[in-house]
């Protein structure tokens, strides 16, 4: 039998389940010695997931029916975003915000599901574009960006995301 994947929209009853999910990805990487996400293990929310799953952006992904991963998508420009990218007023983006996979589940090809599954909903949504950012210095990220083909925009150096100054890379798929 193969793998069942299968993307949700989360709800209002699955706060708690996101909420640990962002947890346990935070507690993985201070393991890895990445100060990313902190902000999470003191209780800061910086993207405030529960007002956007009231939204509709927040959607995880399951695997044979059990959690996999998740994303945010955000139609419109966040502070982070703006800063980041520049100012855009226009509907024609979604941002792709806190990729993250369950860690039983990595090195089985979510992250890969994930952003298919968010290329489609874009698509669906009638779209241009899905921007991301990631830290410059994570060469695994920005591999995968490339290997799902995300277009490298440009790198916006010295950038201040509260928990570290880092150099950002901003990305940018563009859709049918």
């Amino acid at each position: 039998m193969s793998d069942i994947f299968t993307l949700h929209q989360a709800k209002p009853k699955d706060v708690k389940m996101i909420d640990a999910l962002l947890r346990e990805t935070a507690l993985w990487l201070k393991a890895k010695g990445s100060l990313q996400w902190n902000g999470i293990l003191d209780g800061k929310d910086n993207h405030d997931t529960a007002s956007a799953i009231d939204r509709g952006e927040v959607f995880y992904g399951t695997l044979n029916n059990e959690l996999a991963g998740m994303f945010i998508l955000w139609d419109n420009q966040s502070e982070w975003d703006t800063a980041l990218w520049g100012e855009n007023k226009s509907d024609d983006f979604y941002y792709l915000h806190r990729l993250n996979i369950k860690r039983d589940k990595a090195g089985k090809g979510i992250s890969h599901l994930m952003i298919n599954a968010a290329k489609e909903y874009a698509e669906s949504e009638h779209k241009r574009a899905i921007r991301l950012d990631c830290i410059a210095s994570n060469d695994f990220l920005n591999q995968l960006y490339l290997k799902e083909q995300f277009e490298f925009i440009k790198c916006k150096e010295e950038f201040n995301a509260g928990e570290q100054i880092s150099d950002f890379n901003l990305y940018q798929y563009h859709l049918n």
